[in-house]
C-alpha cells in the first residue's frame, strides 16, 4: 500500500511561502544593477527608504486634516501608523551600538556606573 503515502506539495497561486531576499538586480528594470546596489550600500537600505517615507507621510498627514479622509485612508493610516510603532519597539528592544562617539561615551559610563568592576578597565 505505498500509495498511501503519496503526499505531493502543492502550491497554489498566492498560497506559498512569501519569504524572500530582494536582490537589488531583479528591481532594477530602469536603470542599471551597479546604481541599484551602490545605493543599498552607500545611502540607505530599502527598510530606511520606506521608514523616512512613512514618517514623512504620518507628518504630512497630521499637519493637514487626519479627519478628512476616506474610511479606507483612515483605515490605511492607522494601519502605518500601527507599523510604525511596532518597528520602533523592535529597534528599542535589539539595543543597537551607539552612533556617535558622545553616545558611546555616554553609554560606557551608564556601564560603568552600572557595573562598578567596570571602572578598572
Amino acid at each position: 500500500m505505498s500509495w498511501l503515502n503519496y503526499s505531493p506539495v502543492v502550491h497554489w497561486p498566492l498560497s506559498g511561502s512569501v519569504a524572500q531576499d530582494i536582490n537589488a538586480s531583479l528591481l532594477a528594470r530602469s536603470g542599471s544593477d551597479e546604481t541599484e546596489v551602490r545605493v543599498l550600500r552607500e545611502v540607505a537600505s530599502y527598510g530606511r527608504q520606506i521608514g523616512v517615507l512613512s514618517d514623512l507621510l504620518l507628518a504630512l498627514v497630521h499637519s493637514v486634516n487626519p479627519k478628512k479622509l476616506s474610511p479606507e485612508g483612515e483605515h490605511a493610516l492607522e494601519q502605518l501608523g500601527t507599523m510604525v510603532e511596532d518597528i520602533r519597539r523592535i529597534k528599542e528592544q535589539q539595543h543597537p551600538l551607539p552612533d556617535s562617539v558622545e553616545a558611546a561615551r555616554g553609554l560606557i559610563a551608564a556601564l560603568k556606573e552600572r557595573f562598578p568592576e567596570l571602572k578598572s578597565t
